[in-house]
Parts: structure tokens; C-alpha cells; sequence
């Protein structure tokens, strides 16, 4: 009688100790996070609202083109679990969208001088779709690929402005001055650096592409001014997804009449010089996006679109796009609403 007296006053004190390892391991898991990076969708602005433009007519639309964005965090074990449940989130492996001795800091300096980049292209397609002519000014180091010995030498937001002598004014001019070197070859770079100017030895590397040639190992945005004063105001989105949609409300604002017809349209997608419309990364979550700020049609780029129609949703119209034109086009051909 007397032992088992003894074995139950026992028994509370490994509860107290089960409990205490089980919080302890709970916490340990809570705080170790997973390679993956958690996809939701994030805040919905009037693209036009960004645009600021002067010394030239200009006619507020009464329309809308949504700017969509995507909010992506890391993740623990549980929060994975939750988000495994979720239609609306997807998990992504977190190296393809950030190398893995990125810091903070350096991700956010790159996603803002995308934006910047975005912002300018923007600028320039629907500034050149308006028939006016661009004042070229600066070729500026927009990302590095990794790997490569220029990404040791460059920065991102470094003005590029001569190879081996050669003056580089358009990112044309860079193609150009390469042709004829071999991979391995040293090469001159002029550069502006936080307003210094400095010259850099780089060593080419190799093109990954069946033509092969030489190549810094860059990719590089060209800065030019309009002919009157233009400007978009993202505030703290990085990122280049909203350049056809900036496109599109320039284009809008600078133009007579309304282009969405009064439908609320959401759109999403990179914008290159040319015109055409890249495909981005979130494109599930932006069309719930869309949807939940009550747009009737969402744009996407044309490499998104099958992953775009598995979005969850209800009514929303799909519409993908290949070039600033098409989207132009499928937005004429709207009815007044």
C-alpha cells in the first residue's frame, strides 16, 4: 500500500515533464522554417492612381485597371500545413525566387529597382504606342545572374556607360560592343556607381542560349525621360508584374474617353520594350485577387493562363494577352457597361 502510494505521488511529476518536452519540441518546430515560401493574394490599387503626369492634357478615367500583388512569407511546419488546406495559397520552392545568401535588405533593394525598371519600360511602351518619342539617358544593371564573374564585380542600380571604350546609351548599344568577344575575354566597363564613375574589369561568361557568344552575365534596363514630365508612384511594391497595367493607365490617362468602358478591369504581367507582355510569378492568387476587388475581367500573360484557370473562383472572366496590343484590342472591343 505504502509503494503505491508512492508511484501516484510520481505520476504528476512526469505529466509536468511530458507536457514541458512537448511544449519545448512544439516550439522548436514553430521557430524552424521550411524552404518554402507562402503565396496569398495582397492588396488591389487603381493602377491609374499611381500615374502623375503634367504640362500635357490629361483625362482622369472613371474606370478601373487593378494592379494586383501577391504577399509571400516564409513558413513553419504548421503554417505549411494550413496552407496545404488553402486553395487560395500556394507554397513555392523559396530559392526560385530568392538565391539563398540573399539577405533582407538585398531582396528588397532588388524588387524595388525591378519596380523601377518596370516603371520606366511602362513609361516608354505607352509613351511610344501614343506616337512620342523617348529621350534615351542611362542603360542601369536591373539583376545579376548568379554564378557568373560579373555578379561579383556589378551592382544592381549600377549605370552602365562604356565597354572598352564604347559609349552605351540604349541596351542595344551593349549587345552591339559585345559582338565578336569570346567568353573568358576581359572587357572594360564604364559604370556610375551612387554617382561616381569607375571603370571595372569583367570577364565574359559563356550564354546559355544554342547560339552561345559571350555575354556579362546582367540583365539591364534602359532609363530614358518622356518628352513632359511622367511619373508612377508604386510606393512599397517591388517587383516588375505591374508593368502592363501601368501601360495601360498611362495610355488611358493620356487618351480621350474611357478605355475599360466602365468595367472594372484587373490585369497583371512584366512589360519589355517592345511591347510584350512576360509572364509573372502568383498568378493564382492574383486572380483571386481580382475577383475578391470585384472585377469582372483579369488580363494575364499568355504564359500564365493554364495555371491562371485553375484559380479558385466563380465568375471572372480569363483573358490572356501576349502583347500591350492585345490587351488594347480585347479593351476596345468592350461594351459599355
Amino acid at each position: 500500500m505504502e509503494a503505491q502510494d508512492k508511484r501516484g505521488t510520481h505520476w504528476p511529476l512526469f505529466l509536468v515533464g511530458a507536457l514541458l518536452v512537448m511544449g519545448a519540441l512544439i516550439l522548436a518546430v514553430w521557430n524552424l522554417e521550411l524552404p518554402y515560401l507562402a503565396f496569398s493574394s495582397g492588396p488591389v490599387s487603381d493602377a491609374a492612381d499611381a500615374v502623375d503626369a503634367s504640362e500635357v492634357e490629361v483625362y482622369p478615367p472613371d474606370g478601373e485597371l487593378l494592379m494586383l500583388t501577391v504577399v509571400s512569407q516564409d513558413v513553419n511546419i504548421f503554417e505549411a500545413m494550413i496552407a496545404g488546406v488553402d486553395p487560395s495559397i500556394d507554397l513555392v520552392p523559396r530559392e526560385a525566387y530568392r538565391p539563398p545568401d540573399e539577405s533582407d535588405e538585398d531582396y528588397r533593394k532588388r524588387v524595388l529597382q525591378q519596380m523601377d525598371d518596370s516603371e520606366t519600360r511602362a513609361i516608354t511602351v505607352a509613351l511610344e504606342h501614343l506616337g512620342y518619342d523617348m529621350i534615351p539617358t542611362d542603360v542601369l544593371v536591373t539583376d545579376l545572374v548568379p554564378d557568373k564573374p560579373a555578379a561579383k564585380v556589378l551592382r544592381i542600380g549600377d549605370s552602365v556607360d562604356s565597354l572598352n571604350g564604347v559609349e552605351i546609351v540604349r541596351s542595344t548599344d551593349l549587345t552591339d560592343a559585345l559582338e565578336g568577344f569570346q567568353p573568358g575575354e576581359l572587357v572594360d566597363l564604364g559604370v556610375t556607381r551612387d554617382g561616381t564613375a569607375q571603370t571595372l574589369e569583367i570577364e565574359l561568361a559563356e550564354r546559355d542560349d544554342p547560339e552561345g557568344g559571350a555575354m556579362i552575365g546582367i540583365t539591364v534596363g534602359e532609363l530614358s525621360e518622356p518628352p513632359f514630365p511622367v511619373s508612377i508612384e508604386a510606393g512599397d511594391v517591388g517587383g516588375p508584374s505591374a508593368g502592363m497595367m501601368h501601360a495601360l493607365a498611362i495610355i488611358d490617362i493620356l487618351t480621350p474617353g474611357e478605355m475599360t468602358k466602365g468595367h472594372i478591369v484587373a490585369g497583371t504581367g512584366t512589360i519589355a520594350y517592345d511591347g510584350t507582355v512576360g509572364a509573372i510569378g502568383g498568378i493564382r492568387q492574383k486572380v483571386v485577387g481580382a475577383e475578391a476587388a470585384g472585377a469582372e475581367y483579369v488580363l494575364v500573360p499568355e504564359g500564365n493562363y493554364e495555371s491562371a484557370l485553375t484559380a479558385p473562383r466563380e465568375s471572372i472572366e480569363i483573358v490572356p494577352v501576349t502583347t500591350i496590343q492585345d490587351a488594347i484590342d480585347f479593351l476596345d472591343q468592350l461594351e459599355e457597361a
